[in-house]
């Protein structure tokens, strides 16, 4: 029926109004119309994409965990809804570390995704069906005769060259990985010093008290924490953010925003339990300090970074006056009387620059007449006995405990005669 009304009363036919269509004016297309205008990969199940392996905060390929003579333990990306570890993702809360190898996905990893291809040096390749983003490497097919494959046990002191790609349920490739190289230690190697990440700082503390930053410069911080076995060094790192929790640094997998290397320390030798270390200068009066420390192993296999430990938070005191020597005292003439010369001092000042005196030393010319210690911001006078006659250049030095200050003004003159 083109637009057509009926009249529930009386069964007849009603025409269309006056101006309105009688018929749709774009006809729907047919199937066929349909299947013909679909674009040429329409259908098409998704191409995993190229995954990638694991790297350090300096960007090396660290693809490879644990590495024996016979096994090679292997983690990548899938790069498919992966959530890094510690990530900061609302409403979500964090996702917990697992080692370090960011395995946290929320059931987002490996959509598309039904298994990756393991290939070895080029000559073989292994199979691992599911979304695990991680294999033990014991072996691999060689299919140089592809009708009779031999399985290839992993070899001890052997290079491999390792890529890995993902496929689909439909069995379409994506693209591989870059190479990564692993090298199997010797039989009879020491399996504690394979490149695995070292485990966390767990005891960082202050060495000493905080540093004051005072008007003459800063201080260093020294912290301390007991030394980690099959470690080669530890990464000192502080965080001066005003935040208390700061994002993680995309351009830097395993650091936060803000993160500053503070420097290295390398492991002691010899039966030292306590590692210590001293950071260099802080100027800045109250700075926040985020501070914390991660253990690295370099061994033949690579290099292994492990996390992160506590954060030692602190704050350093407000900026105070440095300790400085005294300033010049003030020397008044005085009377003299009977050959006695009575001298008058006034103290030096006390401020950001220079520090309170101890003690006084009188000089006549060069030669040093007279040492008088006073009470703190006080001035003693000083007597002495001349002959009658007798010339005086008389001036005052103020001392403490960081030496002599500036000299007074000089008082000169000659004792009466008689």
């Amino acid at each position: 029926m083109a637009n057509e009304n009926w009249n529930l009363e009386t069964n007849s036919e009603l025409t269309s109004e006056a101006g309105s269509p009688v018929a749709l004016v774009n006809a729907p297309l047919t199937a066929e119309q349909r299947v013909a205008g679909r674009p040429a990969e329409y259908g098409d199940s998704v191409v995993p994409p190229k995954p990638t392996w694991y790297k350090t905060a300096d960007g090396d390929d660290t693809g490879a965990g644990r590495v024996e003579p016979r096994e090679i333990q292997l983690f990548w990306h899938s790069n498919i809804g992966e959530i890094q570890a510690h990530s900061q993702m609302p409403p979500l809360p964090p996702t917990p570390d697992e080692g370090g190898y960011n395995l946290g996905s929320r059931g987002l990893d490996h959509i598309y995704i039904a298994g990756h291809r393991i290939t070895v040096t080029g000559e073989g390749d292994v199979t691992v069906p599911g979304g695990d983003t991680d294999v033990i490497l014991s072996g691999y097919w060689d299919r140089t005769d592809p009708v009779h494959p031999q399985w290839v046990r992993i070899q001890p002191a052997t290079a491999y060259t390792v890529t890995v790609a993902a496929y689909n349920h439909d069995n379409v490739y994506g693209p591989e990985s870059d190479p990564l190289t692993v090298t199997t230690p010797a039989l009879g190697y020491d399996r504690q010093h394979t490149t695995l990440p070292p485990g966390p700082v767990n005891d960082l503390a202050f060495g000493a008290p905080l540093p004051v930053i005072t008007s003459s410069g800063g201080g260093p911080v020294i912290l301390r924490w007991n030394k980690q076995l099959n470690v080669t060094k530890y990464e000192v790192y502080n965080n001066p953010s005003r935040e208390t929790d700061v994002p993680m640094d995309p351009a830097r997998p395993g650091l936060n925003v803000g993160d500053v290397k503070l420097g290295e320390v390398a492991q002691p030798a010899g039966n030292t339990q306590t590692v210590t270390t001293t950071t260099p200068n802080f100027t800045t009066p109250e700075l926040r300090l985020a501070l914390k420390v991660r253990a690295v192993r370099t061994d033949v296999n690579g290099t292994a970074v492990g996390a992160f430990s506590i954060v030692l938070r602190s704050q350093l005191p407000p900026a105070t006056a440095a300790p400085g020597k005294a300033g010049a005292p003030t020397l008044t003439e005085s009377p003299v009387v009977g050959g006695q010369v009575k001298l008058t001092l006034v103290p030096p000042s006390i401020g950001p620059v220079n520090g309170a005196p101890t003690y006084y030393a009188v000089y006549d010319g060069t030669r040093k007449v007279a040492t008088v210690y006073a009470p703190l911001g006080t001035a003693p006078h000083v007597t002495l006995a001349y002959k009658p006659s007798q010339a005086y250049s008389f001036t005052v030095v103020a001392g403490n405990s960081l030496g002599a200050g500036t000299a007074s003004t000089a008082l000169t003159g000659t004792t009466p005669a008689s």
